[in-house]
């Protein structure tokens, strides 16, 4: 897997970010990743964030008031997409700072699909929808993404008479299913999260085969649910 997070600058992601470097955690977990911010930020001695032409800032709005931050992950995958690292793995995995993810379970799910279809496929990790803080695509979805977006963008504005006012994950999942017909295939165990209809004990982590948790922003509530969920694999795993 190729993975990548989005770093804002001056705010708590840095220290995330910092410490799951330390701790060998998250996305460093992967067989290749990439942090991104509009700095050049230093996150160890001698490794830095890649950039991203935008200012990284955006407003909220539309029928869920959520952030509109399409046209920020439009830069981001432009630079993903420039370095063409992704093109050396079979999968690209996008990561919030914030979402405590296990790179090795991950796997096992991916596992149930090892063809990439011409069209490229996705997962859907909500019932209500592809939710953004952990979003795994094929290495032909990237491609068609990057390639077909504007021609999502100028279908969307038609279909709604103007902008759809939808954050970045829902314009991709409708981008990818509704006009470039990527196979949108439903995974929704692989992740917890407060947006998603989550069970009442969720924030404690302890769902041995879950690859992702969030939101969890700051380093002791991230380090206590990483650690719960070690901690239930093992016991999974000896019992």
């Amino acid at each position: 897997m190729y993975c990548y997070s989005l770093m804002l600058p001056d705010s708590y992601e840095v220290d995330l970010i910092k410490m799951q470097y330390d701790k060998h955690i998250s996305i460093f977990d992967c067989d290749e990743w990439e942090v991104y911010s509009n700095k050049i930020i230093e996150i160890a001695d001698g490794v830095e964030s890649g950039l991203v032409d935008s200012d990284l800032k955006c407003g909220t709005g539309g029928e869920f008031g959520t952030a509109l931050n399409k046209e920020i992950f439009e830069a981001v995958w432009d630079s993903v997409v420039r370095d063409k690292r992704f093109l050396q793995h079979p999968w690209t995995v996008k990561s919030d700072p914030d979402c405590v993810f296990f790179p090795a379970r991950l796997q096992v799910v991916l596992q149930d699909y090892p063809d990439d279809p011409e069209e490229g496929q996705y997962l859907n990790n909500c019932k209500f929808g592809m939710h953004g803080p952990l979003e795994v695509f094929s290495r032909n979805a990237v491609s068609a993404w990057h390639a077909g977006a504007q021609e999502c963008e100028s279908y969307f504005l038609e279909q709604c008479s103007g902008d759809c006012l939808w954050g970045e994950d829902m314009f991709v999942d409708q981008c990818l299913m509704r006009v470039l017909h990527a196979q949108r295939l439903d995974s929704f165990g692989y992740m917890i999260e407060d947006h998603c209809d989550p069970p009442d004990d969720w924030g404690s982590c302890k769902n041995e085969s879950v690859a992702a948790f969030h939101p969890f922003k700051d380093q002791d509530s991230y380090l206590d649910c990483w650690n719960n969920a070690e901690e239930a694999r093992g016991q999974a795993a000896a019992a």
